[in-house]
């Protein structure tokens, strides 16, 4: 039902195939794995390629959606620019939060990158700067 529910709020009947119940983030060697021990349904989202098929268009590898809290978590799988990925999260949270407008505190962004720790001052500084721009939990 939930995933119903998002693909209609979306307007994105002719893109259902993006969407499923797994829990499991997977490309180019990064991983990234929702731990769901209370069993909540979960419908996963392909933005890259699938939801969001602009290529001019920034946006993150998989979202997340547990349906009976409504928390969300926007996940990019990075190699080492992370600066790119905050971006690239952040754009897809404005694309999404213009069809959903939800409080900007139900999202979280996830990062799995090969970077750290080159990346760690970098990302560091990301962290504050985010939540005042956005209100993203990070």
């Amino acid at each position: 039902m939930c995933r119903k529910q998002l693909i209609e709020a979306l307007k994105a009947s002719k893109k259902s195939e993006c969407f499923d119940n797994s829990t499991v983030a997977e490309e180019n060697g990064k991983k990234f794995h929702l731990e769901n021990k209370s069993k909540k349904t979960i419908c996963r989202v392909k933005v890259d390629g699938c939801l969001i098929d602009n290529q001019r268009t920034k946006r993150c590898d998989y979202w997340f959606k547990i349906c009976e809290t409504e928390q969300h978590f926007l996940v990019e799988l990075k190699g080492t620019d992370v600066s790119k990925a905050v971006e690239q999260i952040i754009s897809t949270f404005d694309f999404v939060n213009r069809k959903l407008e939800l409080s900007p505190e139900r999202f979280e962004g996830i990062i799995v990158s090969s970077a750290v720790p080159k990346a760690e001052q970098k990302f560091r500084a990301l962290k504050v700067k985010i939540p005042k721009r956005k209100r993203i939990k990070n």
